[in-house]
């Protein structure tokens, strides 16, 4: 019997959808870098294999050096509309297990008027918040254009009189193809990108403790005088609490358990945790809004570029979260690949100079403080060894009777760096001040 053509459906046409700038991942990387380019006229596609901003608990925290570059793009004003202002600065605390008692404060309001550019140690909103206004401004321009639903699943690079990137991505109807000038990856620590070309990713993952990442509706203001920021100093119970934004926002409870207990108790475990970390009275009175357990690491892919594919954010570095230098780190990645991006296509400089330095300045300025103070930050909330003990003693100590130790903190968390790939590329970049946490 022959087959009925007109029930047939016509064979799919092979389209190559072309942009100067491919970005793979929809995160606040992702979105910054592409706004940056998008205003300037480039034409920029960002492919997402999610089919919304992702939802699930992550960064909290931006800091002065990252405001900066949010007025450079114009969403300084909706960021400091969504979000809060941490005004009182840092507070260090025992669990509520041990007491509860305060055992240091870095405080903001210590910091001499026009001292700095902002009188605030930062914005606390939750990453998906920021993603979401990078978005909406990103729609607003001519020549962006996001694709959701597709995972980035092969790139081919072509040499030649007419050089360019073949990607493949997977969505729900089949493949999709596109062809750029330029592919950014900035699809996470778990990145597709970086493992297609086989970079590897150095470093190592912490087994004493996973992170568990939980936003909950809790009045710790009201229960327990607590500040916009506060650090949980204990071998077992430590954490970290904060908001999220403003009024009444959840708040994020951000703690560790131990490698030891199985993946599938943790979030049982949540109530007990809550039990030793919340202060006010018992029986603990309140909502659970999401959770996310999740490993740390402290990694750096060995090269962040590889012809005319770059990596940005975590698919290029990752970091335990405590004291918030992850999505520091990467937001001022995407200001320094955005400027090279635009010299390259707007100006017409040389994309390998300009490509490898932004590759040796990034990196180097991961390896060189981020990872160690990420580190620091970590082991100051929970290692008990002599010398970290010794190290924190001090630090408190001065915060305690030193009424200039939170000035001049709070003067080097507002210090602003710029972005010196923009005019100056033979001086390195900036990179994250010292924090005090």
């Amino acid at each position: 019997m022959a087959t009925n053509n007109s029930l047939v459906p016509k064979a799919d046409e092979i389209e190559m959808k072309h942009s100067q700038v491919i970005v793979i991942g929809a995160g606040p990387v992702g979105l910054f870098t592409a706004l940056k380019l998008a205003k300037e006229g480039i034409e920029v596609t960002v492919v997402e294999s999610e089919k919304q901003v992702l939802q699930s608990p992550r960064a909290t925290t931006y800091m002065p050096i990252v405001l900066n570059e949010f007025e450079k793009i114009g969403i300084y004003d909706d960021i400091v509309k969504a979000g809060h202002k941490n005004q009182e600065g840092i507070t260090f605390r025992k669990s509520n297990a041990q007491g509860g008692d305060v055992l240091a404060q870095l405080k903001m309001s210590f910091i001499p008027k026009d001292a700095a550019k902002y009188n605030f140690a930062g914005i606390h909103l939750g990453q998906q918040n920021v993603a979401e206004i990078l978005l909406d401004h990103c729609t607003q321009q001519k020549t962006f254009k996001i694709v959701w639903g597709h995972r980035f699943a092969g790139i081919v690079q072509q040499e030649g009189q007419s050089p360019q990137v073949t990607v493949t991505c997977v969505g729900m109807a089949g493949e999709a193809f596109f062809t750029c000038d330029y592919l950014i990856g900035a699809d996470g620590a778990g990145s597709s990108v970086r493992r297609s070309q086989c970079i590897p990713f150095e470093g190592f993952t912490w087994q004493d403790f996973r992170f568990v990442a939980s936003n909950v509706k809790y009045d710790f203001e009201k229960h327990g005088g607590f500040t916009t920021a506060n650090m949980i100093i204990d071998e077992e119970d430590w954490a970290v609490i904060a908001r999220t934004g403003p009024g009444d926002a959840p708040w994020r409870v951000a703690f560790g358990v131990r490698t030891s207990v199985p993946e599938s108790e943790i979030l049982a475990q949540i109530a007990m945790h809550y039990e030793r970390l919340l202060p006010g009275p018992r029986p603990l009175q309140y909502e659970l809004v999401s959770a996310n357990p999740y490993w740390a690491h402290q990694r750096v892919a060995k090269t962040f570029r590889v012809g005319r594919i770059v990596l940005c954010g975590d698919a290029a570095h990752s970091n335990n979260p405590i004291g918030g230098l992850g999505l520091t780190t990467g937001l001022l990645d995407a200001a320094a690949l955005g400027n090279v991006m635009l010299r390259i296509l707007k100006r017409g400089e040389p994309a390998d100079a300009l490509l490898d330095r932004y590759a040796k300045v990034r990196r180097d300025a991961w390896t060189q403080f981020t990872n160690p103070q990420s580190i620091d930050f970590k082991l100051r909330c929970h290692s008990m060894h002599p010398d970290v003990v010794a190290q924190r003693d001090g630090f408190f100590g001065m915060l305690n009777e030193d009424p200039s130790a939170s000035v001049k903190m709070a003067v080097k968390m507002n210090e602003l760096i710029e972005d010196e790939f923009e005019l100056l590329p033979e001086k390195v970049n900036g990179h994250p001040p010292p924090v005090a946490t």
